[in-house]
């Protein structure tokens, strides 16, 4: 939105935007948010602090791909502890991601479970919430892009997955 490039420490909100055939990410300053008018459906946003990258580091280039994974690690990003921002988009992503065998389950109490990501051994409380029949008929299109991770069997939809709860 801005000329201007994202300094250390700036507050960021990223905003998913389902387009006719494919998924965006914006990223925009969260004080010039209210002037950015996104071009299709909001999938949805999230806040995070910018810590610049290292140019040549190959982890950055992964980061930009767009997966459930990179989806679920950076709906975290910048959060002091846990919160219910985005709670059903992180409920859903976390069932995934538990299936995939990429989160493994901690602990769970009546408000949170709490996950190791295998991967970076890093803790995430995602809250837990219902997510309804309501909940993925309003949003199937916009989870779509969740599914194709090009892994046979891995395009399950959430809402198979609340069938075999």
């Amino acid at each position: 939105m801005s000329d201007t490039a994202f300094e250390k420490d700036d507050r960021i909100a990223s905003i998913l935007v389902r387009l006719e055939d494919d998924v965006v990410r914006a990223d925009v300053l969260e004080s010039e948010e209210p002037l950015y008018e996104p071009p299709g459906d909001l999938v949805c946003r999230w806040t995070y602090i910018f810590k610049p990258r290292s140019t040549d580091e190959k982890e950055a280039q992964e980061a930009m791909k767009l997966t459930a994974d990179n989806l679920f690690i950076s709906l975290f990003e910048g959060e002091d502890g846990p919160t219910q921002e985005n709670a059903k988009l992180k409920h859903l992503l976390g069932l995934m991601l538990e299936r995939r065998r990429l989160l493994r389950v901690k602990s769970k109490d009546s408000t949170f479970t709490h996950y190791i990501h295998r991967p970076t051994k890093n803790e995430y409380s995602v809250p837990n919430v219902e997510l309804d029949p309501q909940f993925f008929i309003e949003n199937q299109e916009k989870l779509e892009f969740l599914g194709s991770t090009g892994r046979e069997g891995s395009s399950e939809t959430g809402k198979e997955k609340s069938n075999k709860s």
